[in-house]
Formats: C-alpha cells, structure tokens, sequence
C-alpha cells in the first residue's frame, strides 16, 4: 500500500470503476467469449471469495542479477527495488500514483480502462503493484523482475503492472507468479499496461507457475509506436484455472510486435489463452506464435486473431497454434481468426492439435533411449520454437527445466 494518500484523480478513477463493476450486468458464461471458461471460475461473479488458514509462501531460487526486485504476497509490496541510475524509475505503482504523477496518470487505465467487469474490477480494488519507466536512448542492460505470491490469507488478490519505454530506450520486465500448493480456491487478477514509444524495445516476460488452488485472470496489452518493438512471452505452467488476455496494439508505422506463448496443462487445470493483434498504422508486423503440451486431463483453450481495421495497408502478420496432447484424457481447442478490413495486407492463421508421434518414439527407443525420455526430448524439441525467441538466455535455460518437470509430473 502507498505510504501517501493518493492523488483525487486516482481517487475518483477507483470509485467510477467500482460503480461501473457494479452496474454492469452480471457475466452469466453464455456470452462467446466466455463460453470456455465459466465467470464463477475466475469470481468474476458470485460470492466474494473467502480467505483460507495462510501458507508460507516459500520464494523460488533467484537466479541472475537484476537492475531491480520487487516482491508482492497476496497484494501488498514486502520488498521495494533499490535505486536506480540513468533516470530509470522502478517503483511500487501505488507510490508512483504521488511520486511519479505526471507519468502515471498520462497512461494508467489508458489500454485497460474499466469499460467492462473484469478491468473494472482490477481498477477499483488494486492496491500494489509495478511501474517502470525507462527514460528516452537508455538501454537496461538487466532485467527488472517483479514476484508475485499469494498464501491464502486473502481470497482474492490483486496486481498492477505500468510499464513505459520511451523513445529509442530498451527494457525487459519480468513478472513472475508462483505459489506454494494452496488448502483451497485463491483468485487472482492482473493487469499489465505496456507503452513503447517510437524505436523503442521492450520484451516483457510472464511466468505463471503457480501451486494448486489459484484462480488467475491476467490480462496485458501494449501500444507498440513507430519503429518500436515489443515482445510479449507468456509462460503457463501452474494454477488451477488461468486465463490471459493479451492484446497488442501496433499504432505507429513499422511497429513490430510479437506474442509469444508457451503452456503445459497437466492434472486437470485448465488454461485459455486469447491472443489479439491489432494493426492500426500502415505497414506494421506482427507475430502471435503459441505452443503447449497437454496431458493427464488438463484442458487448454487458445482463441487468437489478428485485426487490421481500414487504414492499415502492408500489414504483415501471422499466427500460429500448434498443441501437443500426451494423454487420452487431455483435450486441446484451436480457434484462430482473421478481421481483415484493408486491402494489400498479408495475413495467415494456423490452428493445429496433434499427438506424439508413434514413428518418433520408435526411433528414439530403438536407440537406446527410455519412453519417458523420448517423450521429454520430442517435447522439449516441440517448445524449442518458442524458446528460441526469448531474448534472455537465463530464461530460456530456465523454462527447459520447468518443461522437464512438468513432462515428468514432478
């Protein structure tokens, strides 16, 4: 929580968001977009969620130096970054509401506003979270990473990320979630609002790794100017039902912006992910790029499309779901779009659900190497894609050992 009183303005944006939550109708799970995953799911309706006997959230092995730490458990910041050189400001966003005021209030709610239940309900009730401003030519060598962990002691949690790069600056940010295995249901919703101005670079990176008993709903958009560069890493490993939402925005010409997921559903959890690109400037590009492997009777969920409304000519922009089902039980749902409303644009989706293949574990096996290891080796090579297109190499090494372990089922 801020050590000040937040400035009116904020003020009075929280209590429109919470009228609006109210006011809204009530999401039923008929509405197409939510046809997948049920709004009681997520408590973006029903009861409020009531909290559990608290857990020790155990924090994962930091590895590798970082221009800045902070740590979240259940919604309020335990540890605050140090300082910063070069005019880089990473601070609690809560804090930065007064002491960063120009700054924030510029953009905060800008991309996610509280036009609808979900962001209205993250505006009105969020206390902590992340701001990071990079000023202009300023190249963050380390990343900034941000924990967020919950222990049941709040039945629901929330977060907030703001992160600006401004002209010609380069960041990468990474949110991680993560938990201990919970008694019961904790709900989590975040919000992250990424801006890159013009020739700017921005990768930001979330990790969602958390214990059994979490509910989370994240959504993230960008706005990505002209000759910026974005690249958004979703990782989907832990919780029980987690639903991310992103959407990037390519608004200036010769904006690059590029969705990058990768899932392990295991158990019975249940990941969706839906995927939006949208072209608001002339020959802009995009690439939404999501793998995963499912097994036990986990169930993903992937809805991408790529939107270029009129005035977008020489769009270039690609889409591309692939799964991997491990088990009988498993189940795997591909929609891939396209709104094309501009001509001489290039545009192409592609959906596809797959099993191992018998062929490459035969191969594999008659030379020697055991079932359970070919199976790791092909799933390992099926993720590789993704993997390749993550910038820092600590979080590729990373992310393969997480992939060994979910293949595992350690």
């Amino acid at each position: 929580m801020a050590s000040g009183s937040p400035p009116a303005w904020a003020d009075e944006a929280r209590a429109a968001a919470e009228k609006t939550f109210t006011t809204l109708p009530a999401l039923t799970g008929q509405e197409e977009e939510w046809r997948f995953t049920p709004p009681t799911d997520l408590a973006l309706e029903g009861p409020e969620p009531a909290a559990l006997d608290a857990t020790v959230a155990a924090s994962p092995a930091r590895a590798g130096e970082r221009t800045a730490r902070l740590t979240f458990v259940d919604g309020t910041i335990t540890e605050a970054p140090g300082t910063t050189s070069d005019g880089v400001i990473v601070a609690d966003l809560a804090d930065a509401l007064s002491s960063h005021e120009a700054l924030v209030r510029e953009r905060l709610y800008s991309l996610v506003g509280f036009a609808d239940k979900p962001g209205a309900l993250n505006a009105a009730r969020w206390d902590s979270g992340t701001f990071v401003y990079v000023p202009a030519g300023v190249h963050v060598e380390l990343p900034v990473e941000a924990l967020s962990t919950v222990t049941g002691a709040a039945g629901r949690v929330f977060g907030r990320t703001l992160i600006v790069v401004e002209r010609g600056a380069k960041a990468t940010v990474i949110d991680r979630y993560a938990s201990p295995n919970l008694a019961g249901p904790v709900n989590v919703s975040t919000v992250v609002e990424l801006f890159v101005a013009e020739g700017g670079e921005l990768e930001h990176v979330s990790i969602i790794d958390w214990g059994q008993g979490v509910r989370h709903h994240a959504i993230v958009q960008g706005s990505v100017a002209k000759d910026a560069k974005l690249r958004s890493v979703v990782v989907t490993l832990g919780g029980d039902v987690v639903r991310v939402e992103p959407t990037l925005r390519c608004v200036g010409q010769g904006a690059d912006a590029r969705a990058l997921g990768l899932f392990f559903a295991s158990g019975d959890q249940h990941f969706e992910h839906r995927v939006i690109s949208r072209h608001e400037a002339p020959n802009t590009y995009s690439n939404l790029l999501y793998k995963g492997a499912i097994k036990d009777t986990g169930h993903t969920i992937f809805f991408g499309n790529l939107v270029v409304p009129p005035g977008a000519p020489g769009t270039d922009a690609y889409q591309t779901n692939r799964n991997l089902v491990l088990s009988e039980g498993a189940r795997a749902d591909t929609i891939p779009f396209l709104e094309i409303e501009t001509a001489e644009v290039k545009c192409s989706h592609a959906g596809a659900i797959s099993r191992v293949d018998d062929e490459h574990l035969f191969y594999l096996e008659s030379r020697g190497v055991p079932r359970d290891a070919a199976k790791q080796l092909i799933v390992e090579g099926f993720c590789q894609e993704v993997l390749d297109q993550v910038e820092l190499q600590e979080l590729r090494d990373e992310l393969n050992t997480a992939i060994e372990r979910k293949v595992r089922g350690a």
